[in-house]
């Protein structure tokens, strides 16, 4: 589920993902692909790739799906990652 708001304070449906994984014990996520509304497969927000990366350390190793056809590992899409 993904709550847009106009000034950015929304939650967004990777978080939204997360948060259940956490609650049911799990943080390392292998896979991600997020898709709009219309169907188009997005690459999530900057805030939510560090989000992401910052629950567990392999995570930066998540494969991401950020165009049809188009996988990166999440440390590509965080290149100067202040954590590793």
């Amino acid at each position: 589920m993904c709550i847009d708001t106009a000034c950015s304070l929304g939650f967004c449906a990777e978080h939204a993902a997360a948060a259940a994984m956490i609650t049911a014990g799990e943080n390392r996520i292998v896979r991600i692909v997020a898709v709009g509304r219309d169907g188009r497969i997005l690459s999530p927000c900057g805030r939510c790739r560090e989000f992401i990366r910052q629950l567990h350390p392999d995570n930066r190793e998540a494969e991401v799906m950020v165009a049809p056809g188009v996988i990166v590992r999440l440390g590509e899409l965080l290149p100067h990652d202040w954590l590793a």
